[in-house]
C-alpha cells in the first residue's frame, strides 16, 4: 500500500511541495489597477459597459459579455454559413433530448396530399427528437399549455403542475386511468399551491370531464403521492396531502374578475371582500356551508355596500357556480351580522 501511495509515508510536520512553494516571501505582490494617463485608482472609474476613468475620460479596459449573443437571420443573410450562437432551448424535464425545432401539428393551406406529407415529416422528426418516454412527456406539456392559455392559468402554476406530474409518473404508473384525468388532478393541486384554488367541477369542465372521473383521479393522485412522501421519496410540504384546506377568501379574486366591476375599485372591492370572508368564519357565521358557498354570499354582500348595486344576485351565482338559494341563505347570515362587518367597510370606502 505504501508504495502505491508514497503520499502515506511523509509525516503530518513535514511540510508539503506545495507549502514550500507557496511561502509568503516567494508570493508575488498583485499590482493595484491604475489609470494609465492620471494613474487614479480603480475607485474612481466607471464600471458599466466599458471601464472609462472619471477624471480624464480614459477608456481603460472593454469588458467582454458573458451573456448570450443572440443573430437573427435577414434577407441579407441567407447566403451566410455563420449559424446562430445560441443553442437549443433546454428543458431540465427531458435530460435525454434537445427541443431545437418542433413542428407544429396543425397544417393549413395546400392540398391533401401535401398536408399528410408534412404530417409524416413532423412525426418523423418528432421520433428522432425525442425518445419515446419523453415523447408522451411532451405531449402532456402541450396539454398543459393549451389549458392555460385558454383558461388564464400563469405560468408558475403550469410549472407546479408538470412537477407534479413527473413524480406521479416515477412513482407509480397510471393503468386504468385516462391521462386527462391526471392532469386535471396535478392542475387542481398546483392551484391550491400557488393559492388560487378553483372548485373541483369547474376542473373537470375544463377538461371536459365527468366530476367522477375527476374525483377517482384526484384520489388516485393524493393516495400515490402520499405514499411516496411516507417513503421520504418527496418533499412532505409539496404533497397535495399536506396543502392546508380552502378558505372562502380563495374564492373570491376569480369569480369577481368575471363581474362588470372597473378597474379602478375592484381592488378595493376585492379586499374587503377577503376581510369579510375572513372574518365570517372566524366567527362561524356560515359553518354548514362550503368555502365557495360562502364566497358568493360574501360578493353579494360587499358589492351593494361598495357602490355597484345592479349587479343581480342571480348572475353572481351563475358566476360563482352556486345555486341562488344557497347564495341567499348565506347572505341572510351575513346581513344579520351587519354591525360586525361595518368598521371593515367604512375603512375601505375611504380608500376608494
Amino acid at each position: 500500500m505504501e508504495s502505491v501511495f508514497p503520499g502515506l509515508q511523509r509525516k503530518a510536520s513535514e511540510p508539503s511541495t506545495f507549502d514550500q512553494f507557496m511561502k509568503k516571501e516567494d508570493l508575488m505582490p498583485i499590482p493595484e489597477a491604475k489609470c494609465p494617463i492620471c494613474n487614479s485608482e480603480k475607485d474612481d472609474w466607471e464600471e458599466d459597459d466599458l471601464s472609462i476613468c472619471k477624471s480624464c475620460g480614459e477608456v481603460i479596459e472593454r469588458p467582454l459579455d458573458a451573456g448570450a449573443e443572440f443573430r437573427f437571420f435577414g434577407a441579407e443573410d441567407r447566403s451566410s454559413s455563420d449559424p446562430c450562437r445560441v443553442g437549443a432551448p433546454m428543458d431540465m424535464r427531458f435530460p435525454s433530448s434537445t427541443l431545437g425545432t418542433v413542428i407544429l401539428s396543425h397544417a393549413h393551406g395546400g392540398n391533401a396530399s401535401n398536408r399528410m406529407a408534412m404530417a409524416r415529416v413532423r412525426r418523423y422528426h418528432t421520433w428522432n427528437l425525442l425518445p419515446y418516454k419523453e415523447r408522451a412527456l411532451l405531449q402532456v406539456f402541450e396539454q398543459l399549455a393549451i389549458a392555460a392559455s385558454n383558461h388564464g392559468l400563469d405560468g408558475r402554476t403550469i410549472d407546479f403542475a408538470k412537477d407534479l406530474y413527473i413524480r406521479l409518473v416515477e412513482h407509480c404508473d397510471r393503468r386504468g386511468m385516462s391521462r386527462t384525468a391526471v392532469v386535471a388532478s396535478c392542475i387542481y393541486s398546483s392551484l391550491k399551491m400557488v393559492g388560487q384554488p378553483r372548485k373541483p367541477k369547474e376542473i373537470a369542465e375544463i377538461f371536459h370531464l365527468s366530476s367522477a372521473q375527476f374525483t377517482k383521479s384526484f384520489k388516485y393522485f393524493q393516495e400515490v403521492l402520499a405514499m411516496a412522501t411516507q417513503r421520504g421519496l418527496i418533499n412532505a410540504h409539496s404533497a397535495p396531502a399536506g396543502l392546508s384546506s380552502t378558505r372562502a377568501s380563495d374564492y373570491i379574486a376569480h369569480p369577481l374578475s368575471r363581474l362588470p366591476v372597473s378597474r379602478t375599485t375592484i381592488l378595493k372591492v376585492q379586499e374587503a371582500a377577503v376581510r369579510v370572508a375572513r372574518e365570517a368564519e372566524e366567527k362561524e357565521l356560515c359553518s354548514e356551508n362550503m368555502p365557495p358557498s360562502l364566497a358568493a354570499g360574501v360578493i353579494a354582500y360587499v358589492l351593494p355596500r361598495m357602490g355597484h348595486p345592479d349587479i343581480l344576485q342571480e348572475r353572481i351565482a351563475n358566476v360563482c357556480g352556486v345555486s341562488e338559494g344557497t347564495l341567499q341563505k348565506c347572505l341572510k347570515k351575513l346581513e344579520a351580522a351587519d354591525a360586525l362587518f361595518q368598521p371593515i367597510l367604512k375603512e375601505c370606502m375611504a380608500l376608494l
